[in-house]
């Protein structure tokens, strides 16, 4: 905090205790302007060594994990999703019968009705769906991301059992949605050789398809530099033996991510499977090296954000991220981009949650910057999606 009037003059700090759910919004302010002057949000520390000597004296981590366990989906919700998933089957027999009614219309000269119009299809592939925020709500959640052209929805596993619950949740909604199995790199403190096995089991099941959430991440450092290459190492080395595309987060590491990346595909005679840079925030020179190596970037909310999306603006306008090499992403509950309402397609204005049914907003943005149509980046998306993932 500093003097209005004497801006040099620094005036201390302040501590401001927030709900966890709102711990992760909170931090994304951090670097943002209030009243004319730029502030700097931050978790609180105890004393003692600078955060990169070692992990800090006391775990702040599960105040704001990436998805708190919620160890299984309640009963409740499954039924729900069970509902959810005959539903859908029963509106694709019915789209189906009426092309094939309009087909046969056009066959005898007649003119078809009109079909109502569609939005463009898209697919979210990342989404924590599994955060303890969508605990009550996740069928709802799905729903809306269904009405607004989202058809396809990426679970994301960031811890050992949180993967294994995304792959729950995935298998409740076959076709819609699907699971990745990996330690991010905030619960690297956690990993231990046996969640390799593990990993490898639940990446046998062909709804899980991407190694991940795995990478680097020096911002927060809520794992040591040593536990986070450590885990980072260990889950590129399965990927590369399953040949099983990498879902990888980086923050502030790209020089020690690039080093352990082209390491192992140096070691490997096919080289590194597939490799999404997830939820890029980072810079040009990081982004054209990335392209370079032949990676695919994933875009969020961020790049609606004002200031703060800016430079990630630039980058896409000024081609250096072709769209042949680009997906999108909410990272729900996280990266909420500015809404056009407040009930913006049904979302409870009252919450600051991220969902995939924003997906279209970041899909109109990406359009906008490239200076296309947004079916053009829906249709390019969500090739790109399936093609590197399977889907």
């Amino acid at each position: 905090i500093t003097n209005r009037e004497n801006p040099a003059r620094k005036l201390g700090f302040g501590f401001v205790t927030v709900p966890v759910e709102h711990v992760e919004s909170a931090l994304e302010q951090n670097g943002t302007t209030l009243g004319g002057r730029r502030i700097k949000v931050s978790l609180a520390r105890q004393g003692g060594p600078k955060r990169w000597e070692k992990a800090p004296s006391r775990d702040h981590s599960s105040a704001v994990q990436r998805a708190r366990p919620q160890r299984g989906i309640p009963k409740e919700a499954l039924e729900k999703l069970e509902k959810l998933r005959l539903s859908l089957e029963a509106k694709k027999s019915s789209e189906k019968s009426r092309d094939s009614s309009e087909g046969s219309l056009e066959q005898a000269g007649a003119t078809p009705l009109a079909k109502s119009a569609r939005p463009p299809l898209l697919v979210d592939v990342g989404a924590n769906l599994t955060n303890f925020r969508f605990k009550d709500n996740v069928e709802a959640v799905l729903e809306r991301s269904l009405a607004v052209g989202v058809h396809k929805v990426m679970v994301t596993g960031t811890s050992a059992e949180q993967s294994q619950v995304a792959l729950l949740l995935a298998q409740s909604l076959p076709g819609v949605l699907y699971s990745t199995a990996g330690v991010h790199p905030h619960d690297a403190k956690h990993w231990d050789v046996s969640h390799t096995e593990l990993l490898e089991s639940l990446l046998s099941n062909p709804q899980v398809v991407a190694v991940g959430e795995t990478g680097l991440d020096f911002n927060r450092m809520f794992s040591t530099i040593a536990q986070q290459t450590e885990a980072f190492s260990a889950q590129v080395e399965l990927a590369c033996k399953l040949r099983k595309p990498l879902f990888v987060h980086e923050r502030e590491a790209y020089t020690d991510l690039i080093e352990v990346l082209q390491a192992a595909e140096s070691k490997h005679k096919d080289g590194l499977p597939p490799v999404l840079i997830h939820c890029f925030t980072g810079r040009k020179s990081a982004a054209i090296k990335y392209i370079e190596l032949g990676f695919y970037i994933g875009v969020t909310g961020f790049v609606c954000k004002g200031d703060r999306g800016k430079g990630v603006r630039k980058i896409l306008s000024e081609g250096v991220v072709p769209l042949d090499r680009l997906v999108l992403e909410t990272d729900a509950p996280f990266m909420l981009p500015p809404l056009p309402a407040k009930d913006y397609c049904g979302m409870d204005p009252r919450s600051r949650n991220n969902e995939p049914c924003t997906l279209p907003l970041v899909a109109a943005t990406v359009a906008e910057l490239y200076g296309v149509s947004v079916q053009e980046v829906a249709d390019r998306t969500t090739a790109n999606a399936m093609a590197l993932f399977g889907l």
